[in-house]
């Protein structure tokens, strides 16, 4: 017992001290930039946490206009490869018709950002940007290359990811028939 009890306190410490260090702050993740020049000619960053972006990997995007976010309002319209408008539909955010209202990023605070993200088809990729202060709105586009999806097509990899459950299937099949045959073969009776 005495055991078990260290080792619990052990691996208690260990995920307490691993706490914050996994929450490290995310401009130290950035592994890619790219500037885009926006209508009124100051810049917007957009920092990737993955580069090159490929299909269905989740990454962070980091958006920060010249003079930081303070008084300002961004929108991105994603443009999917296929021309929707609407092209991460999974994301619940605030929109303003296609357009998502970027949040600030909950590791980042001082930039807008998309945490936790995956451009859904490989190809080439539209953001359009509107940062909006004081009643002038700038806009700017970057075009993102998606590459093929990192490993085996879905398909695959689901069906080799349930391949272990196969045998249960066959038990759950097997009992539920056992149980219908005895249920069948038996006489209704009063037990009372």
């Amino acid at each position: 017992m005495r055991r078990v009890l260290v080792a619990l306190a052990a691996a208690l410490a260990v995920m307490t001290a691993a706490g914050p260090a996994a929450a490290a702050p995310l401009p130290g993740e950035i592994v890619h930039t790219e500037t885009v020049s926006m209508s009124d000619g100051t810049p917007i960053t957009v920092g990737f946490t993955e580069w090159p972006v490929r299909a269905l990997q989740s990454l962070d995007f980091t958006f920060e206009p010249a003079g930081g976010i303070d008084g300002r309002t961004g929108l991105v319209t994603t443009v999917s490869p296929s021309g929707d408008r609407r092209g991460l539909k999974g994301i619940v955010l605030q929109r303003r018709g296609d357009a998502i209202v970027l949040p600030r990023h909950p590791r980042a605070e001082q930039v807008w950002g998309l945490d936790v993200v995956s451009l859904p088809e490989e190809g080439t990729w539209r953001f359009e940007f509107a940062v909006e202060r004081a009643g002038a709105t700038s806009t700017g586009v970057l075009p993102v290359q998606a590459i093929a999806q990192p490993g085996p097509p879905l398909g695959v990899s689901w069906t080799i990811a349930l391949l272990p459950w196969a045998p249960v299937v066959v038990l759950v099949a097997a009992g539920w028939a056992r149980t219908r045959a005895i249920r069948r073969s038996a006489k209704p009776g009063w037990s009372g």
